[in-house]
């Protein structure tokens, strides 16, 4: 099966938080086990970078990153044209990097690994946490 990675999601399994939900933690292991593919929005990386620039929790981005990209079951997604016209249709987040991540996730036809009550509430997008 195919999903999205939200940035507290990707960043909780990649860190051992106990934060991160045991479906969400499933989802993540079937993912390094080759079972699923996690795709994460490069938005998602960047708030990432974000998080480590500013050292709001401990981790190598740079392991991180080059852990990803050697994946054959993460795969990074471009924010491009076929997204953006999701997003101009998506007006119910005014929030940008919560409106990338669900064009990504209604573009690909995927549920959200998340934890983000605004991105919970949406209809037209499946999470789970």
């Amino acid at each position: 099966m195919n999903y999205i990675g939200d940035t507290h999601a990707l960043l909780w399994w990649f860190t051992d938080s106990h934060k991160i939900s045991q479906k969400a933690s499933e989802i993540f292991e079937k993912c390094e086990a080759g079972e699923n593919i996690i795709f994460i929005p490069s938005i998602v990386i960047a708030e990432a970078l974000s998080i480590f620039d500013k050292r709001r929790i401990s981790f190598n981005f740079k392991n991180l990153f080059k852990k990803i990209n050697d994946s054959e079951n993460f795969a990074i997604i471009a924010l491009d044209y076929p997204i953006l016209e999701k997003m101009v249709a998506l007006k119910e987040i005014p929030e940008l990097h919560d409106k990338i991540i669900a064009s990504t996730a209604k573009y690909l036809k995927v549920p959200i690994i998340t934890k983000d009550k605004a991105l919970q509430a949406l209809k037209s997008v499946k999470t789970i946490w």
